[in-house]
């Protein structure tokens, strides 16, 4: 009963709420009486909601005798048919979505930890809270319209304008300052270090209209290995930690090395099979250079030395 009844308001809320035929009511074209009659019988639009609900019910219980039957769209298409088609993208959606958000949240969380009740806490414990507060229906119209429709508005005509350069660049020196930062010197050191770096690189992507033909060369590859080395020697054991910095250095100066070789295996023998083979390489690579730089305690160098091939790997 609860079943049936949510579904037969929910059916009658949609049903009053949009009207099919409104963009035909205001079209000149000579031909839209005609294309509003034939969507009305289509439709049954000539029967009041209530009433079409059970039409449509007797369709959905068509399922028990094997003539299941949701009815058209608007553009005449089954209604199964499109579900056919949505539901395994949707999957893979939800799917993909999930796996982010668990590896983004342990990572986090995991560097939460290792700063506990520094600014770097404290601002992702109110992040948080805050994303856990907003309403997740309006959060998905939110991110519909930026991260989809207006992006690719902005992808037909790629171009940065200065204050959104500034915003950015603002929160990417507020959480490296806020991860790497200590007292309030150093702060704001990391602080005008990250704006300054965020800002040029935003500026070059623009002037060089980097959107429209996209690349990584080894000058770039060189500047986000050293930054990705530092940030990860940050987080796994400390910056403190001269060994394990070495370590990471020196797999940021290997990647700039095999940028060349990389490219030429991926552009001619990319498949699963070149990939596991690169990420075994570069797990014993990272473990062979811990063994070098330590001879106690290798494992928190080895991980930071794989984890920075593994990040410098995924820029490139």
């Amino acid at each position: 009963m609860i079943l049936f009844g949510s579904s037969f308001l929910v059916y009658n809320l949609a049903a009053y709420a949009s009207d099919p035929l409104a963009e035909l009511r205001l079209s000149n074209d000579d031909s839209a009486q005609q294309q509003i009659a034939a969507l009305t019988r289509q439709l049954n639009l000539d029967t009041p909601p209530p009433l079409r609900y059970f039409l449509w019910l007797r369709g959905l219980l068509g399922v028990f005798v094997g003539n299941l039957n949701l009815g058209t769209t608007r553009d005449g298409l089954s209604v199964q048919s499109e579900l056919a088609y949505a539901i395994p993208v949707t999957i893979r959606l939800v799917l993909v979505a999930t796996i982010t958000a668990v590896l983004v949240g342990l990572a986090l969380g995991i560097i939460s930890a290792l700063r506990q009740y520094s600014r770097f806490d404290y601002g992702m414990t109110f992040l948080a809270f805050l994303l856990y507060s907003l309403p997740i229906f309006w959060v998905a119209v939110l991110l519909k319209e930026f991260m989809a429709i207006q992006f690719n508005n902005f992808l037909s005509e790629p171009n940065i304008p200065l204050r959104w350069m500034v915003i950015f660049s603002v929160f990417v020196a507020i959480f490296w300052s806020s991860l790497l930062g200590g007292e309030r010197k150093r702060f704001w050191t990391v602080f005008g270090g990250a704006f300054a770096t965020n800002f040029v690189i935003l500026w070059a992507i623009d002037f060089t209209n980097w959107y429209l033909d996209p690349g990584l060369g080894p000058i770039l590859i060189a500047f986000l290995a050293v930054g990705i080395a530092f940030g990860v020697t940050a987080i796994s054991s400390g910056l403190s930690d001269l060994k394990a910095k070495k370590a990471a250095l020196v797999m940021a100066a290997l990647a700039v090395v095999w940028y060349y070789p990389a490219q030429w295996i991926f552009d001619n023998f990319v498949s699963y099979f070149a990939i596991f083979v690169m990420l075994v390489l570069l797990v014993a690579t990272g473990v062979f250079v811990a063994r070098i730089f330590s001879k106690i305690d290798r494992g928190p160098i080895a991980r930071t030395a794989i984890i920075t091939g593994v990040q410098r790997n995924r820029c490139g």
